[in-house]
């Protein structure tokens, strides 16, 4: 695994969620699954659906195997599609 995957993985279980971010935005890492994975994990753990959304999808177009990007992909469209009627005024 690249070291500037370790490293961004480090400053992630750290905290350092901008820090990890900034890491994975090397243009080395633009094609790597990896890095689009890890990328839409911390986007998706601060809330941030469409940006994660579009982060796993590109990790699916690199790699269409990873069931994990998918789940997520899944999780994220379930929650924009929330629609709760009790909620607004007729």
């Amino acid at each position: 695994m690249n070291e500037l995957i370790l490293k961004a993985r480090q400053l992630r279980d750290h905290g350092d969620f901008q820090g990890a971010l900034t890491l994975l935005d090397q243009p080395s890492l633009k094609e790597d699954a990896e890095a689009a994975f890890l990328c839409g994990e911390i986007h998706y753990n601060n809330q941030n659906w469409g940006v994660a959304l579009n982060r796993f999808r590109h990790c699916l177009q690199i790699d269409p195997s990873r069931t994990a990007a998918q789940t997520y992909v899944d999780l994220i469209l379930n929650i924009l599609r929330f629609f709760h009627t009790d909620q607004f005024n007729p």
